[in-house]
């Protein structure tokens, strides 16, 4: 069995970056996985064992979580890092690292990411995925929230946030940040609607119950902002066909997969950008009650009635904060 304390570090990074290279992961993710994993062997190193151990590996993370006060996601990179490490370059299969990986997900609650992880998360997508993405983390949405948006829930500077019936629910920031990606996907959006008009489709799913006046299904405002696929009602088939939106397993699936590809390892998912957009703004001194208030939390602080833009200092999204996409 090779033993890691014989190997060449500098020989051993450098597959492990090729490997890392090989699989897609960006630039950001190789330097952090590729530094823990450093950090590993230098460790490994010191304490004069001949074979690393799954109790090595917790110690290791003890270590790091010391030391470098880590939050519970920042530990969980650092396990994939060693993993990666131990079993796809040294081809060692350590008992107990699965389970070392449960507990760390177990014990850490609700899963934060720094804003350093949700930029690594958001730079693996393009396009709709990307605004989706960033809608959910920017303006703190639930994701049946955000797939459910219609042209006429986007305002210049806020997003009007409705229930399943229609009926406004509360306001929510706009992040300066998409403004620009969401104007030019809805002329986008708009060509196309145009299009379905003049071939006699265009409309879309209303709400349950709401009273509209004819037509109304076919009007742009009506229309959704992530729109998904078309639908033909079987027992009216002359009918033309409406329009929902993007299905939820689907955007779920596309959030869960790039973090994934960001290296983020499993239990991040949308409510986890939203979890984060409210850490990261209570972090900046954003008070709690304004958070709640933007999350749509009902609680006694939150009651009172506040827009985003109101106030001395309008609330800043934290998607603003990071680096241009």
């Amino acid at each position: 069995m090779v033993e890691l304390r014989e190997q060449d570090p500098a020989r051993l990074i450098g597959r492990m970056r090729q490997l890392l290279n090989d699989r897609g992961f960006s630039d950001n993710v190789q330097k952090a996985w590729l530094f823990w994993a450093r950090q590993f062997i230098e460790f490994h190193q010191a304490q004069g064992q001949t074979q690393p151990t799954a109790p090595d590996v917790r110690a290791f993370l003890g270590d790091c979580a010391r030391q470098r006060q880590l939050t519970a996601a920042g530990r969980r990179q650092v396990l994939r890092a060693v993993r990666c490490l131990l079993e796809d370059v040294l081809g060692l299969q350590l008992d107990g690292l699965r389970e070392l990986e449960g507990e760390l997900l177990r014990d850490a609650g609700p899963i934060l990411l720094s804003p350093t992880q949700v930029q690594e998360l958001l730079s693996t997508l393009e396009g709709s995925d990307w605004l989706l993405a960033s809608l959910v983390y920017g303006a703190g949405l639930r994701l049946m929230e955000t797939v459910r948006l219609r042209i006429r829930d986007i305002e210049p500077d806020r997003i009007l946030v409705r229930d399943a019936n229609g009926r406004l629910g509360r306001e929510t920031v706009l992040p300066m940040r998409v403004r620009e990606p969401i104007r030019a996907h809805l002329e986008e959006l708009k060509l196309r609607h145009i299009r379905e008009l003049a071939e006699g489709y265009g409309g879309v799913r209303l709400p349950p119950g709401l009273r509209a006046a004819p037509g109304t299904a076919r009007s742009w405002l009506w229309q959704f902002v992530f729109p998904g696929p078309c639908h033909v009602n079987p027992l009216l088939p002359d009918v033309p066909p409406v329009r929902d939106h993007v299905p939820e397993a689907e955007a779920r699936q596309t959030i869960e997969a790039a973090a994934r590809d960001a290296g983020l390892g499993p239990g991040v998912s949308a409510a986890t950008l939203r979890n984060s957009f409210a850490a990261h703004l209570i972090q900046r001194g954003v008070a709690v009650a304004d958070v709640e208030r933007l999350l749509g939390i009902e609680s006694p602080g939150s009651q009172r009635a506040l827009s985003p833009r109101s106030g001395p200092d309008p609330i800043e999204s934290p998607v603003d904060t990071l680096t241009a996409h």
